[in-house]
């Protein structure tokens, strides 16, 4: 204020003066670009890359690194920003922020990648050349990691191949079935086991042949299966399951081995009788068991 101050009085001052005011003063030039930020504020990339220089700042407290990657992930929700990550070059900056110690700082920082990449074609493409698929995916494959960290991972990696045809590419050839398929065999963190085959029914969606034949190929399928005997206690997996199972049925001409028919011929009738039409209407039930 007292800078807002100055500058009107100079401005008043120099209004009523005959003389031109000074073109060359360093000092002048800071206040008025300062009082612009006051008056209008300061421009979304300024921030974006102040919130970076604080992220980056090891000697800064960590609230104040977290407050930064909070600020940051609100920054990038609107696509222009996220587009101008790759304009400015520093999606390598932030992809380097998976890497940090300080677990809070990775959940940020997977998180901003989720939300800089999501319904986002051109900030997908961006991430996926810098490498950031393969990122996610060795924090997913990395059992040592912190749950929240893989699950905000999970986020960012459905944002990055959903609806991007080469993103879904790198990640297989990144191996991203045989980690999904990890995580159903050895998680037992129950929101983690939702997102992942929630993320399977989102890309049968998408690509149904090549999707379905990879999770026949892969294994998932009996995976699922065996999780729907393990956890049919969980509604909300239950459904998530029985619904990915119904999609690839009913958009696959490959079908299930005997060994999974068998298994969820066992398995189906407890969960029916529990759930009554979870997930699948009457006519999808009526359809389902036609299939086994």
């Amino acid at each position: 204020m007292e800078k807002l101050l100055k500058w009107s009085v100079e401005n008043s001052d120099l209004n009523r003066s005959s003389q031109p005011p000074p073109q060359d003063d360093p000092e002048k030039r800071k206040i008025d670009s300062e009082i612009i930020d006051v008056i209008l504020g300061k421009s979304d990339a300024t921030q974006i890359r102040e919130a970076i220089e604080v992220i980056s700042n090891t000697n800064d407290t960590l609230e104040n690194r977290e407050i930064a990657l909070d600020n940051l992930e609100m920054l990038v929700e609107q696509i222009d920003n996220a587009n101008d990550i790759e304009n400015m070059n520093l999606w390598p900056k932030i992809l380097s922020f998976l890497s940090f110690p300080e677990t809070s700082l990775r959940v940020h920082a997977v998180w901003v990648c989720g939300t800089a990449v999501q319904n986002n074609l051109k900030a997908q493409k961006a991430f996926a050349e810098k490498g950031g698929i393969r990122l996610i995916l060795n924090l997913l494959n990395n059992q040592e990691e912190d749950k929240e960290v893989r699950s905000k991972a999970l986020y960012a990696i459905s944002g990055a191949i959903k609806h991007y045809p080469p993103g879904l590419e790198q990640f297989e050839k990144e191996g991203g079935y045989e980690i999904l398929l990890s995580l159903l065999q050895t998680s037992n963190d129950l929101p983690i086991l939702r997102k992942v085959v929630f993320l399977f029914n989102t890309l049968l969606l998408q690509d149904t042949t090549t999707v379905a034949a990879r999770i026949e190929e892969k294994g998932l399928a009996m995976q699922m299966i065996k999780l729907l005997g393990t956890y049919g206690d969980d509604e909300d997996l239950a459904d998530k399951i029985l619904r990915t199972l119904f999609t690839k049925l009913q958009n696959s001409s490959k079908s299930l081995s005997e060994d999974e028919m068998n298994e969820l011929r066992r398995i189906l009738p407890e969960i029916k009788k529990k759930y009554g039409e979870v997930s699948l209407s009457r006519s999808e039930w009526e359809k389902l068991e036609s299939y086994l």
